[in-house]
């Protein structure tokens, strides 16, 4: 059902490729999908030719962008600017055929640079430093869905709710769908998540303490905008876990 970030497991990555040579797209996606596929990760990849329609394009699932520097519309540093703005967390590798322009690149935290004439050395490794950033150096956990697993950090699950159905829904933040489905029971999840900071504020709800705002009034207000009931007969020692944890945390 739920397991530590450690064992061997399918690994779920967002790219979005920008190059105005749309040959160039096609091989750097069949490089990317033949080295995930070796790894056992599931990836998606969106492609771009042109960085107007990248930028007008909502990016929130996206955890990587391939861009190219060298774009007659408007150079990828300029792109990765406007990019940067809107989400500070996305990974942005520069893929160029001119290394004269990687010095540009520390003014958008960028990631990494390609060089395009060594694609087949350096796309390798590069992508196995991005899962590490993304799935090892921070707490991740592996969560069993209906068709695969895949891994999830603490810090981007929100809440777990149990339905009338039987059924147990995470609730996340971007890059990961805002629903999964889960395998399992949520006393399981609670028992295993209890030690990492979530809360059972009621029968159908186990949240990430992370994520609550503040507790008033029998409502937990959480950093998404959504407001979840709490239980009435519990109130009082949901409250005092919670301010407790915050203590903690200061």
């Amino acid at each position: 059902m739920l397991r530590q970030k450690y064992a061997k497991d399918v690994s779920l990555m967002n790219f979005a490729l920008c190059d105005d040579n749309s040959a160039f797209l096609d091989i750097l996606h069949k490089a990317i999908i033949q080295h995930c596929a070796y790894k056992d990760w599931v990836c998606s990849i969106s492609h771009f030719t042109s960085p107007e329609h990248l930028l007008k394009t909502d990016l929130s699932s996206v955890q990587v962008v391939f861009l190219d520097i060298d774009m007659p519309e408007i150079n990828g540093i300029d792109v990765a600017k406007q990019l940067r703005t809107k989400y500070t967390d996305l990974l942005i590798v520069f893929v160029t055929g001119y290394i004269k322009y990687a010095p540009k690149g520390y003014c958008v935290n960028a990631f990494r640079y390609l060089l395009k004439n060594q694609l087949a050395e350096e796309l390798a490794p590069c992508l196995d430093a991005i899962w590490e950033k993304l799935f090892v150096d921070q707490e991740s956990i592996q969560i069993q869905q209906p068709e695969q697993v895949v891994h999830i950090r603490l810090s981007d699950m929100v809440y777990f709710e149990g339905t009338p159905l039987r059924r147990v829904i995470l609730h996340t933040t971007p890059p990961h769908a805002s629903e999964q489905e889960c395998v399992g029971k949520l006393g399981e999840y609670e028992a295993l998540l209890t030690d990492k900071g979530f809360l059972r504020i009621q029968k159908s709800y186990l949240v990430n303490m992370a994520h609550i705002v503040k507790i008033k009034s029998y409502i937990a207000t959480l950093d998404t905008g959504e407001k979840l009931t709490v239980s009435e007969r519990n109130y009082q020692q949901i409250c005092q876990r919670f301010t407790l944890w915050k203590g903690q945390r200061v």
